[in-house]
């Protein structure tokens, strides 16, 4: 329309055209279709913001691990905003400010209601919401699902749409149906795609950054695409001219349009960042000593962090070996205090505080360790740094206070954590991205399971907590805000994270989940076993064991449940002869042996060539049969008081250090020392308290422990504790004979004689590390200095000296079937070395 409008046309607002030649009446537009344009620099921008919005909704709901527990439910109500405000809402007021009506005329432009703009926010976040809760009742990805999710994202991104065009102010809006249909199509198929696409992708863990991003892009599209294809099936009829100060201003829906769109990608930033840290702390504890929390649910999937690695804490830099020959394996006396203290938490829990403050103190240089005389150096460090008086006990600190934060990331008590695996596996084999380092793998988990890899395998050494969740115990770390995943799905990406070779870690995990899953302790009943040491280097020695729970020898069950004394005088009777000829004596027996005799002779021979198919070895034939039996720990139900006994005959031999440590599929060669440990750990044994009060011996009074360089008039001298066994040598005393370490002795510790003058006192704020009363045997030194109250003149023989002391007997572990039958077989060895010495 161009000229001057007539003025009998009534009140006229007159405005030029961009031209500015013509002006316009917009009396005479009213309820005229307004022709528009659209701006390409603010159509970019529209589907950026919601770009960046889906990708920041991916993110979060990357991050999610369940409906329950409020940091779930905070990751949802955070990806329903960024999905609904940012990619939804935000690109809907964006795109529309391409819109330009006319000429670009500001009195033409499209002007919003608050109450609608108000609506159409808050309408998105609410479907969505209820989308991606949906979607999060299951963790398995099913199309029906699927497709719901996907309709109900389609019906917010186009009921936002139309609301928000409902809050057109000064325009009357009309769309043509096909393009509606078209842009519901759109919207509902592209959404559909992209989340199935997405969930897909996490459920399998295979979502990477790039993954995600594609995912968002196309989930952008679905949004941007409903968008302007609604927007080209559009037409505006004019209503009134745009007021000024009326409704939501076009500059300030920008404005905040730009602040959401900034809210996420701060989120973002915050988000690579995590990961940059979880990646570089992955990378840099794979060269270090380092323990992991392994559970299992019940439907075998692995507990895994958002990030999809092992929840897990640094232990140390490094193990200080003392010695070129000493290696911190499996067979390393250390490890085994770490298995039996894993076994027994409640006994090491209320030592922790001290311990850390022990360890604070001691890495502040406010506090050290005092001089052995094994080893002079004073100099304390910790995490491998310089070398240290008995860097064993340190590292038991580091261990107990690592598990002690474990604890505290996946929220368990410390009582619950879990039990040490028995292996140790060795990282950092695999520099990310090339081959590994040294070594064919064959040979490298042929070593790895038996613990003695050496160091130069691997940079760094895992250590694992292993338990079985319950489905109750799952359910609650899902809501704390853990994933379970499917070994198959997540070995990759943990052994990229721990530089190590997959199968390799495929193969660790399996044997885990195998050991958990299955029971670990024998029968009720009579067993028939063989016991086969192997020896090693440096006086270690091996034991033949079950591939899958290292705590058993081979073995069969026999159908009796006790022996008779008829039966043990036929067993007494095989003393000392070999698998063969016990084989040879029963078939000649059995010949003319009455019924019932020739039944259990019948079974023990059966017995006796089946433990020949188990071994499958000729090395059985040298075995020679021990008339004795051994009363075991067994299998016992939770409801029963007693505590029940499995009885054992057992043939031994000692086999050539040649034999390979993998023996057959089901036996394999490992720690004779970490076995005899295993025997004690079985539940409610009472071995558990005598370890629990060598531990508290040990390690109560460290924290108080100080040096002192001078002693000053009336002051106590330092008194060195040590813990002291008055009882004869046991079996037990065998494992000295495979030679420790220096440093791994009793620990010697300095304390005030103010701490040490008042008697040990249970329940006293001193000794209160106990816990409660302790009934107990220790050698415990009391000493007081008292002034000389001796008459003049009195013999000194007579006068009471200014010092008493009182002793009494520490707590000793009872021997095992496993010590006694080592400290057997070291006296047969010992004495047929002797009869050969003597020959010669």
């Amino acid at each position: 329309m161009a000229g001057i409008i007539p003025s009998s046309v009534g009140p006229s607002i007159l405005t030029r055209s961009l031209t500015g030649d013509a002006l316009v009446d917009f009396n005479l537009m009213k309820g005229d279709v307004v022709r528009h344009q659209f701006n390409p620099g603010y159509i970019f921008l529209s589907y950026l913001v919601s770009f960046v919005g889906c990708w920041t909704t991916l993110r979060l709901l990357h991050r999610r691990t369940s409906h329950r527990g409020y940091y779930n439910w905070y990751l949802l109500l955070a990806a329903a905003v960024s999905m609904g405000a940012v990619a939804i809402w935000a690109m809907h007021y964006i795109g529309n400010r391409a819109i330009t009506m006319l000429d670009g005329q500001h009195e033409l432009q499209i002007q919003y209601s608050a109450g609608y703009t108000g609506g159409s926010f808050f309408l998105p976040i609410c479907v969505v919401s209820i989308a991606f809760y949906l979607l999060s009742l299951s963790e398995e990805v099913q199309i029906i699902r699927i497709a719901v999710v996907g309709l109900l994202t389609g019906a917010a991104v186009c009921g936002m749409h139309y609301l928000g065009q409902g809050g057109i102010a000064n325009y009357y809006v009309s769309y043509e149906w096909p393009y509606v249909l078209g842009s519901a199509f759109v919207a509902v198929t592209a959404a559909t795609v992209a989340l199935g696409i997405f969930f897909y992708l996490k459920h399998n863990w295979t979502n990477n950054w790039w993954k995600r991003a594609l995912c968002a892009a196309l989930l952008a599209a679905a949004v941007s695409g409903m968008h302007w294809v609604a927007t080209v099936g559009t037409s505006y009829r004019l209503r009134r001219q745009a007021r000024k100060a009326s409704g939501l201003g076009r500059q300030g829906t920008v404005i905040i349009v730009l602040c959401l769109a900034l809210g996420c990608c701060i989120t973002l930033i915050t988000f690579a960042v995590i990961g940059q840290r979880v990646k570089s702390r992955s990378a840099h504890q794979a060269q270090q000593v380092v323990l992991a929390s392994v559970v299992f649910d019940p439907d075998g999937k692995l507990l895994v962090t958002p990030e999809g690695t092992l929840p897990s804490r640094k232990i140390a830099k490094t193990y200080l070996e003392e010695t070129y020959d000493e290696i911190f394996d499996v067979d390393h006396p250390v490890f085994s205090w770490l298995y039996r203290a894993s076994h027994h938490w409640p006994g090491i829990v209320d030592l922790i505080p001290r311990m850390k403050a022990h360890l604070r103190a001691t890495q502040e240089g406010k506090s050290s360790i005092p001089c052995t005389d094994e080893s002079p150096s004073g100099r304390t460090a910790l995490d491998g740094g310089e070398d240290q008086v008995d860097f064993g006990t340190t590292f038991k600190e580091l261990f107990c206070v690592a598990a002690s934060e474990l604890a505290e990331s996946t929220q368990e008590p410390l009582e619950r954590l879990g039990v040490l695996f028995e292996s140790i596996m060795f990282t950092g084999t695999i520099d990310r991205g090339q081959k590994k380092k040294s070594g064919s793998m064959d040979d490298n988990l042929s070593n790895a399971e038996q613990g003695q890899l050496q160091s130069a395998f691997g940079r760094g050494q895992l250590l694992f907590l292993v338990r079985q969740a319950s489905r109750q115990d799952a359910l609650r770390l899902q809501a704390s805000g853990f994933s379970f995943a499917a070994l198959t799905n997540i070995v990759p990406s943990l052994a990229h994270s721990m530089e190590v070779s997959p199968n390799e870690l495929s193969v660790q995990l399996h044997q885990i989940q195998r050991n958990l899953s299955s029971e670990s302790m024998l029968p009720p009943g009579v067993h028939l076993a063989c016991y086969v040491l192997r020896p090693r280097v440096h006086g270690r020695w091996d034991v033949l064991i079950n591939r899958d729970h290292k705590n058993l020898l081979p073995s069969v069950h026999l159908t009796q449940s006790r022996l008779s004394s008829w039966q043990m005088d036929i067993v007494k009777e095989l003393d000392d002869m070999t698998a063969s000829e016990c084989y040879l004596y029963l078939q000649d027996r059995r010949s003319h042996a009455e019924s019932q005799e020739e039944a259990f002779l019948a079974e023990l021979d059966d017995a006796i060539s089946s433990l020949a198919g188990q071994i499958d070895h000729p090395l059985f034939q040298e075995a020679r049969f021990l008339a004795r039996s051994f009363s075991i720990p067994c299998q016992t139900s939770a409801s029963s008081r007693n505590r029940q006994k499995a009885t054992v005959m057992m043939f031994r031999v000692i086999a050539d250090a040649h034999y390979s440590s993998p023996l057959n599929g089901r036996f394999e060669f490992g720690s004779s020392r970490l076995f005899r440990a295993q025997q004690h750990v079985y539940p409610r044994s009472p071995d558990h308290g005598a370890f629990a009060r060598q531990v508290h011996l040990q390690f109560a009074g460290l924290a108080e422990a100080r040096t002192s360089t001078s002693l000053k008039s009336g002051q106590s001298s330092p008194i060195r504790w040590s813990s002291v066994s008055t009882a004869s040598p046991t079996a037990s005393s065998i494992g000295q004979s495979e030679r420790e370490p220096r440093s791994r002795k009793s620990l010697a510790s300095i304390a005030d004689a103010r701490s040490l003058s008042k008697k040990p006192t249970f329940g006293s704020k001193a000794h209160g590390f106990f816990g409660g009363i302790h009934v107990q045997r220790e050698v415990s030194v009391d000493i007081n200095e008292v002034q000389d109250h001796r008459e003049p003149g009195r013999d000194i023989e007579l006068s009471p000296y200014g010092a008493h002391s009182e002793v009494s007997v520490a707590p000793a572990d009872v021997d095992t079937f496993a010590d006694e039958l080592m400290m057997l077989m070291m006296e047969e060895r010992r004495q047929q070395s002797a009869k050969r010495q003597s020959s010669s």
